[in-house]
């Protein structure tokens, strides 16, 4: 389908709404409608100010940008946890893996053998790397993600399959860009220096081309070195261009283009220790990789169009059309298991032999590999009504969704010799590495290339979806907020490579599904600035349901699961959420428990059923906003005992999650010295994770806390400095873990500090 019929039948869904619902509701006078839709900045905001947030505490975000949350996030009844750019300015965060590297109750997970390496996170114990949504609308395909034209980053706790679809067991990422202003003329440059040969710059700007039509470009160029690590380096470059159109009151018209390309080494850490069960003792700085040979490329090519139409202040419509295309392309080296023995002449590692002294022990790196294409069209249209008066009113939201999603994976081939600078031909010897004094340099290029004969992986996806929330309020104190979502998922997948088993077919699976989703909540508000809440709500997980994975262990689509039904997750959550200083601040607190009934597990070879039961519970405590008129707050801590519960292997009952760690926490705080200076700083601690496939086993990486610091100095009217220093005391921390039982981890960045200067006009 061409992307102007798309378009063609976003619009006409949001018509057909629009003269569906129109009539039932009671008459207004159109003159009188209020402009939700267009975005204007008063009072004493900056031009580039999130229009989200309190405008006096830029850190409090009160509203989402999910026009499914109709409420404020102070009354809506559920765990969100909302990251505006001012707090990732301060944590010093330039991509959306530093971000979650910084947040409680969301984990980093590593890219492998059977999924992509990119943004992988668990989110409460549960994988969500396919839970990311950008603008309202699923992101598919692993990628490595910038945040340069990122208003705010919201993550939704808890099963969300009312709100977004498939998956979103653990919850949902939604990342909410930099959007026009109408009204409004500014321009923000930023330009960054600092250790490790860090260079950024980002520009912000919004022009006003006519009365209603206004322009927002974001630009970015980046390039620096990873604090600590040897030969890792990275450079991305991006622009995001929005247009937005306000040709009569109550109607915003957007069409929005971003274009984004990573170029780097990839870096998967260092080596384990069999004896200790930990990451071994090795500098810091060691790379275990192969320079000349891996590689990392990234890119985004995705255009959005958006209608937002207010007819009358009882009824909102939007409709949504995106059509993107994402590529991950890399080969890199994990660190394999050590070796205290002579290799053999091939290389090979023997199982038993004359212990080597340390100095001589030996590591080789893999060669995990992916070059993959996503590309999808998606389309949303959807209505908000708005019934009744302050003692019984009713807010629906009533919405269809459709996406079409395509992933090639080529298979990548390495040549079998090196060449030089000059092209000369250069023997290749077996990639060993001393495992306290690698050498990754290969001294020349080996070559990589697509396999032109087989063909690519087709995994192909078309999902459709009709929701509908209700909020309705009993009076100001009492409310209740309803919703229901039925989906339909239909994965194909066609494998033409049967290099593995002589004789095989190309393979060719499929899985078609239905499910239905609800959620049903209470809220109750003993005084207007405090809410308490009760909810419950599900999701599904259908059989290939992560679209970059291999197979069962990675959840892809595989012979022996393709027939299964969905599994199911509940979520059972109570919370308050309070403010406090005239509004300035939230606090909220929740215990929640997420119980999957009917986890997939392997009953005999070959066979598997859905007989499982796993189960996270656990507490979490959020703040934001001022303390005051001189401090600002963000952070929170979670706690998450994550285990599996029944298992028909009996010696599996018991083991908590791997990747999970059971104390996460943080805290930024910033002190305003002056009226132009202010100081502040972030601690971060995690408890220690442990590596392994769903269950952990012995291997972990140890707890940890890292301290952060951030100066803000306003030079003058619209020229600021701000110094962030990371990693304040340089400490060696591992942040994820491979699942093998010869695991690798991977190494967070050490010290580092940049000064970045703003200029406002």
């Amino acid at each position: 389908m061409t992307r102007p019929a798309l378009v063609s039948r976003a619009l006409l869904a949001g018509a057909l709404s629009a003269s569906i619902i129109t009539p039932a509701l009671a008459e207004d006078d159109l003159a009188d409608s209020e402009d939700r839709r267009t975005i204007v900045v008063t009072g004493e905001r900056d031009g580039d100010a999130n229009p989200n947030a309190n405008p006096n505490a830029p850190y409090k975000v009160e509203n989402s940008a999910n026009s499914k949350f109709t409420e404020p996030l102070r009354d809506t009844p559920k765990s969100i946890t909302v990251i505006p750019k001012e707090v990732i300015e301060d944590i010093g965060a330039t991509s959306f893996r530093e971000v979650v590297r910084s947040t409680p109750g969301v984990t980093l997970g590593t890219g492998e053998g059977g999924n992509a390496f990119g943004d992988r996170i668990f989110i409460r114990g549960f994988e969500a790397r396919n839970d990311i949504y950008i603008d309202g609308l699923r992101d598919p395909g692993v990628s490595s993600r910038e945040i340069f034209g990122i208003e705010q980053i919201e993550i939704v706790k808890g099963p969300s399959g009312s709100f977004g679809g498939r998956g979103t067991t653990g919850g949902l990422v939604s990342l909410q860009s930099k959007r026009p202003q109408i009204g409004n003329d500014f321009a923000v440059v930023e330009g960054t220096i600092g250790t490790e040969n860090h260079y950024r710059g980002t520009i912000d700007t919004n022009v006003m081309l006519t009365d209603s039509l206004a322009l927002r470009v974001n630009t970015l160029y980046h390039q620096a070195d990873t604090p600590g690590r040897d030969y890792v380096e990275s450079t991305k470059k991006g622009t995001a261009i929005a247009l937005g159109w306000n040709p009569v009151n109550g109607l915003l018209v957007t069409a929005d283009y971003y274009h984004f390309r990573l170029d780097g080494v990839p870096d998967w850490g260092h080596p384990f220790d069999s004896t200790t069960q930990q990451p071994y003792k090795v500098d810091r700085d060691n790379y275990y990789g192969v320079i000349g040979r891996d590689f990392l490329y990234n890119g985004s090519d995705i255009g959005t169009f958006a209608v937002e139409y207010d007819p009358i202040d009882a009824l909102s419509l939007r409709s949504i059309t995106r059509y993107g295309e994402t590529y991950n392309r890399y080969l890199a080296g994990p660190v394999g298991a050590v070796c205290r023995f002579a290799r053999t002449a091939t290389g090979a590692c023997p199982a038993t032999g004359t212990l080597l002294p340390e100095d001589q022990f030996t590591v080789a790196p893999g060669a995990q590999r992916r070059y993959s294409d996503t590309s999808y069209i998606a389309s949303l249209a959807d209505a908000t009504i708005r019934l009744g008066n302050e003692g019984f009113s009713h807010t629906l939201v009533f919405g269809a969704e459709y996406a079409r999603e395509k992933v090639d994976a080529y298979r990548l081939l390495t040549s079998a010799f090196v060449e030089d600078a000059n092209g000369n031909v250069l023997s290749v010897s077996p990639f060993i590495r001393n495992l306290l004094n690698p050498d990754p340099l290969l001294n020349g290029t080996l070559t990589s290339y697509v396999d032109g004969v087989t063909g690519p992986t087709q995994t192909r996806v078309e999902s459709t979806g009709i929701y509908l929330i209700d909020t309705i309020k009993f009076g100001p104190k009492f409310s209740v907020t309803l919703g229901a979502r039925y989906d339909s998922y239909d994965i194909a997948l066609f494998n033409p490579d049967a290099s593995n088993a002589a004789g095989l077919q190309p393979e060719r699976l499929a899985n078609n599904v239905s499910f239905l989703n609800w959620q049903a909540s209470a809220l109750y508000k003993p005084v207007e600035a405090v809410s308490l809440y009760a909810s419950y709500s599900t999701s599904s997980n259908p059989s290939g349901e992560q679209i970059d994975g291999n197979g069962v262990a990675y959840d892809g689509l595989a012979a022996v699961t393709q027939n299964l039904e969905p599994e199911r997750n509940e979520n059972m959550e109570v919370g308050v959420k309070g403010e406090l200083f005239n509004g300035e601040m939230l606090l909220t607190g929740a215990l929640f428990q997420i119980t999957k009934q009917n986890a997939r597990e392997q009953t005999t070879p070959g066979v598997y059923e859905l007989v499982g039961k796993l189960r996270s519970r656990g507490v979490e405590l959020g703040v934001s906003g001022n303390l005051g008129d001189k401090v600002q707050l963000f952070g929170g801590y979670t706690y998450t005992d994550a285990k599996l519960v029944n298992s028909v292997n009996a010696a599996n009952e018991g083991r908590p999650f791997a990747n999970i760690p059971k104390h996460s926490a943080s805290l930024l705080a910033t002190y305003a010295v002056t009226d132009r200076f202010e100081i502040g700083g972030q601690v971060y601690h995690q408890s220690k994770i442990y590596g392994g496939s769903q269950v952990a086993g012995t291997a972990f990486v140890p707890s940890y806390t890292r301290f952060d610091a951030v100066a803000r100095w306003q030079v003058r009217e619209g020229l600021e400095a701000r110094v962030n220093v990371l990693n304040l005391t340089d400490k060696l921390y591992y942040d994820a873990i491979y699942r093998s039982g010869s695991p690798f981890a991977y190494v967070a960045p050490g010290r580092s500090a940049t000064l970045s200067l703003t200029a406002s006009f």
